[in-house]
């Protein structure tokens, strides 16, 4: 069950009517959830979350209209920074999942996942984590060996990293490295710059395909 108190408010991007209803049947199983809105473009949400703002917009990526959804999460994460965006796609492509990943996205399900699927990934982007369907995963954390330049990191920066992988929390890293949470949120940083990278997700998937860390199967 989900541990949020207060209502998450959620709003769908979604061309395909069936599947929005579908999707609003299956969230509204979910006690704590309320679906504002619904829109079948992209433009129309950035629209919306100006004068409405959401926690979470499910997005999808291939919209009619002249912006994509990986345009549409950028602009969404750029301008409202506290709304979190998972991407609901049948896209498996990496180069996409991987777009989506880099322009900011919180999570990226497939377009089959569960109710338990979709409350899980709610419950863990409220709480700052980042989340995907196992086959994209697989496909995200996949050995690339085309990548060679491997940044020096320091032994904390290690640790670190490794809890990151783990998906441990700022605060949960603090407490298990007996740290305080700004020092956490300085190699977080620190790491980011290192991996040239946006977020944690795209930080762990480089690490992997360098070698770093290993994906446990």
């Amino acid at each position: 069950m989900s541990q949020q108190t207060e209502k998450i408010s959620i709003v769908l991007v979604e061309d395909h009517s069936i599947f929005v209803e579908g999707l609003q049947s299956v969230l509204r199983k979910i006690e704590n959830v309320t679906v504002m809105a619904t829109f079948s473009a992209g433009e129309e949400v950035l629209d919306y979350l100006q004068q409405q703002p959401a926690d979470i917009v499910f997005l999808d990526i291939s919209l009619p209209g002249s912006l994509s959804g990986v345009e549409i999460c950028r602009l969404i994460r750029r301008s409202h920074k506290a709304t979190k965006v998972i991407a609901l796609s049948n896209h498996t492509e990496r180069e996409i999942v991987s777009d989506m990943l880099n322009n900011g996205a919180n999570g990226y399900l497939l377009k089959n996942a569960s109710l338990p699927d979709l409350q899980n990934a709610i419950d863990q982007v409220m709480m700052g984590q980042c989340v995907m369907s196992e086959e994209v995963r697989n496909i995200v954390f996949t050995a690339n060996t085309s990548l060679k330049s491997i940044p020096r990191l320091t032994s904390r920066e290690k640790e670190v990293l490794y809890w990151i992988s783990e998906g441990l929390t700022t605060s949960a890293m603090a407490a298990k490295l007996f740290i305080s949470v700004q020092t956490v949120e300085s190699h977080r940083y620190n790491l980011l710059q290192k991996f040239q990278v946006p977020n944690a997700v795209v930080l762990v998937k480089k690490a992997m395909e360098l070698g770093l860390i290993r994906s446990e199967k």
